[in-house]
């Protein structure tokens, strides 16, 4: 069958990319003085040789002018059961730090109990369509056990392991 080419409604796209489940971060910026960041959900590994990251923000982000090139970012992976700061990231004209437990490190806003973060620095702003591709060239990072929060079908969840740490199935899975 030789179907025509059409281009689908945003309806329909947003329906097929909300069954494509992504990990969830909150992306930061300045520290004490100004601390600012957003909820992304499209946060990706780039590259090893150099260490690089990617992400998209949308091109009428508030936080967009902070991200230029250089700029300083934290990019604090969020563990399950921090659906709350997802939601509050994502949140506009709110103080989104407002409540939210943080330090200051590398002159970044890092948020307690993550399960990664990773500080790093802006290397290029690329436009594609309603959104500006970041790349980030990896400073550090540092990781700790818990499971990730994925967002999948427009919900928060966390994974359930098919596989033990050492590769062997799990006997409930």
């Amino acid at each position: 069958m030789n179907r025509a080419w059409t281009e689908p409604s945003v309806d329909a796209l947003k329906d097929l990319f909300a069954h494509i489940p992504t990990s969830v971060a909150v992306v930061t910026v300045g520290g004490r003085a100004g601390a600012y960041g957003l909820t992304v959900g499209t946060l990706n590994t780039l590259s090893l040789e150099p260490p690089l990251v990617m992400f998209a923000v949308n091109a009428a982000s508030r936080l967009l002018p902070r991200l230029h090139t250089g700029a300083a970012i934290g990019i604090n992976l969020l563990a399950a059961g921090q659906t709350d700061i997802a939601r509050q990231f994502a949140t506009a004209a709110i103080d989104r730090f407002d409540g939210i437990r943080w330090c200051e490190e590398y002159a970044l806003p890092r948020i307690d109990d993550t399960m990664a973060w990773i500080p790093a620095r802006v290397q290029q702003r690329v436009p594609l369509g309603d959104h500006r591709l970041i790349t980030a060239s990896v400073a550090s990072g540092e990781i700790n056990q818990s499971l990730p929060l994925l967002h999948w079908r427009r919900a928060f969840h966390a994974p359930s392991p098919v596989a033990a740490p050492d590769g062997q199935p799990r006997p409930d899975a």
